[in-house]
């Protein structure tokens, strides 16, 4: 509005002194008091309208411009944080499983030494016992590698997750429903998923690596693999992908 009029005095000049001039021969021989505002008209001529239309254009179209290059800047270092925090977690998978391979020797003592103490305390009839021996031989696996039970589905992690790698032992199964081919909904039965995907058997007891992916601009496409049929679904905020390890 300032700058409007400021305009409406630069043109009005003329107009101005003429009025000055009429109300000073006033009949009553009285001087009056001019309020400039009153004189002034907020109307633009054309030519500057016309001015301030094109500067109004150009802004525009240099704002839309750095609104496109910095929602490219912000896409592109995005997609390279999800490549790192991908890359970084399937280090931490390689690392964990060098780990396992090393000790390896060292579990398979324990486990038999641990199991043939089971069966003794079984045969004993020393329940509790026996039962705490399998529940450490369990928790071993988790302790020394992360690895997991078997959690149902992933649907306690989140979009935020996608690119991590996580460890589950699971038992092949072919009751449940999954949604997807290779790539499968977080509410997906991650032992059902795991059959279709061919890491593990119906039945089967294996350690599997799920990777979490980022599902909300993917569709999920069913199919039948290995006696089991997946589903359709379309997008969903997290997916996963399951191989044997």
């Amino acid at each position: 509005m300032n700058l409007l009029l400021g305009l409406g005095r630069l043109f009005a000049g003329p107009a101005l002194e003429a009025a000055r001039a009429a109300l000073a021969a006033h009949p009553s021989g009285t001087a009056m008091q001019l309020d400039d505002d009153l004189l002034l008209s907020d109307e633009l001529p054309p030519e500057a309208k016309a001015v301030l239309d094109d500067a109004d254009r150009t802004i525009l179209a240099v704002r839309q411009k750095t609104d496109r290059a910095v929602a490219t800047v912000r896409a592109d270092a995005d997609r390279r944080i999800e490549a790192i925090k991908a890359e970084a977690e399937a280090a931490v998978v390689g690392v964990q499983a060098e780990a396992a391979k090393e000790l390896s020797p060292l579990l398979r003592d324990t486990f038999a030494r641990l199991k043939a103490m089971q069966g003794e305390f079984l045969r004993q009839g020393l329940l509790d016992e026996a039962l705490a021996v399998r529940n450490r031989l369990r928790g071993m696996r988790s302790d020394l590698f992360g690895v997991r039970p078997d959690p149902g589905n992933l649907t306690e992690f989140g979009a935020s997750d996608a690119g991590k790698c996580v460890l589950f032992e699971v038992v092949g199964s072919g009751d449940g429903s999954a949604w997807g081919t290779d790539a499968y909904t977080g509410d997906s039965r991650l032992a059902v998923a795991a059959v279709h995907s061919g890491a593990v058997r119906v039945g089967e007891r294996a350690l599997v690596r799920v990777t979490l992916i980022d599902g909300s601009e993917r569709t999920f496409d069913g199919s039948e693999r290995y006696g089991v049929r997946s589903l359709d679904y379309g997008n969903y905020s997290l997916g996963y992908r399951v191989e044997r390890v």
